[in-house]
């Protein structure tokens, strides 16, 4: 069976992720996992194995986020909304509801895009605002 989760340059997927954070991290078993997270067992299964992709919206995403504990700072959750979203080619769903609620994010994000910026630069870039604003 083909994976339809989407692979990142260094090979993460949302699911492997998602998986190592929940056995790894927070030692929880799948069943109480998928308790915790108000999803079918086999879906959570489905999901850590690739057969289903990710859920896409953001209260789901959150949901596991915070079952795992990971803080809202924490860079793993990033991790987790970028790669649920590249498993269906979208926006990350964090990132699409900043956008609704600030509307400089748009003109923003046309002048990265238009500066050509590497995606070193943009880190760069985004340390930058971090530090100073």
């Amino acid at each position: 069976m083909m994976e339809v989760m989407a692979k990142t340059d260094k090979g993460k997927t949302f699911g492997r992720l998602l998986k190592k954070l929940r056995v790894e991290e927070a030692n929880i078993g799948l069943r109480a996992f998928s308790d915790l997270i108000n999803m079918k067992p086999s879906n959570l299964s489905n999901i850590e194995r690739g057969r289903i992709p990710p859920p896409a919206n953001r209260e789901a995403i959150d949901n596991i986020c915070n079952a795992l504990g990971l803080a809202k700072t924490d860079p793993r959750r990033d991790e987790l909304f970028d790669l649920a979203a590249r498993a269906k080619n979208r926006i990350p769903a964090d990132v699409a509801d900043a956008v609704k609620e600030q509307p400089g994010i748009p003109v923003l994000v046309r002048t990265v895009a238009n500066k050509q910026l590497s995606e070193r630069k943009i880190r760069e870039l985004a340390e930058y605002i971090k530090k100073f604003y």
